[in-house]
């Protein structure tokens, strides 16, 4: 499977189930936990903008949403029957290894489809922008207050294919991803626990030097976790 995009999301991932009693859609309130004081809250402006063929959003984009979604990897994971899937969900909820896509958004994201099952997409309706930070964990032990994600190498084997870390923005209907040939820049874990999820970014992305992508600021967006049968392998 591939997620080259994994911020494309606009997530694909393995296996199926039924929802969760996670926060009400759309609710960006603040959540609990002492947080550094560079977390902002939406509404927060933030550089979050597309060039090329599909351009969208600004360096000045005001985020009036933010969601962070889990979704766990179990690395090599295969479930043939119900007893092999019963037992990878188990994994899934309380292994620390897994992915966390930001979204950040001038519109409600429906929370419903990032814990879906199957491919879950958020196509930002007309005259509305969606922009996606996704953070893979280079080791095993997964991402951590003081983690910094680079475009480099993960320590473990996967089925998938990860970028690890990738940033799309898109606009008006259009759920387009454009090519690239280079990430650069980071992403800093500031805050993480069950509840909420505080990162620094600063990213860009090119094609052979024509920016694709570009999305820099601190956010802190509450957890959604994807369905326990959904989960990266």
């Amino acid at each position: 499977m591939i997620a080259l995009l994994l911020a494309a999301a606009l997530l694909s991932a393995c296996g199926g189930g039924g929802g969760s009693d996670d926060d009400a859609e759309g609710t960006t309130a603040p959540v609990a936990g002492a947080l550094p004081e560079a977390c902002a809250t939406p509404p927060v402006a933030v550089d979050l903008r597309a060039g090329g063929d599909h351009p969208a959003g600004s360096e000045a984009f005001e985020a009036t949403q933010a969601v962070a979604l889990r979704t766990p990897i179990l690395p090599g994971e295969l479930a043939f029957d119900g007893a092999s899937l019963s037992a990878a969900q188990s994994k899934a909820e309380i292994t620390p290894l897994a992915t966390y896509s930001l979204y950040l958004s001038d519109f409600e994201v429906d929370r419903e489809v990032l814990r879906g099952r199957g491919l879950g997409q958020v196509v930002p309706p007309p005259g509305k922008t969606v922009g996606v930070v996704s953070l893979v964990p280079a080791d095993e032990g997964g991402l951590a207050p003081g983690t910094v994600v680079t475009d480099g190498e993960l320590g473990y084997d996967t089925n998938t294919t990860f970028a690890p870390l990738s940033l799309v923005v898109i606009s008006d209907g259009d759920a387009t991803a454009m090519a690239h040939t280079d990430v650069t820049g980071e992403a800093e874990v500031l805050a993480l626990d069950d509840e909420q999820l505080c990162v620094a970014f600063d990213v860009t992305v090119e094609d052979d030097g024509e920016l694709v992508y570009a999305g820099k600021g601190t956010v802190v967006a509450p957890v959604v976790r994807s369905d326990p049968a959904f989960f990266f392998t």
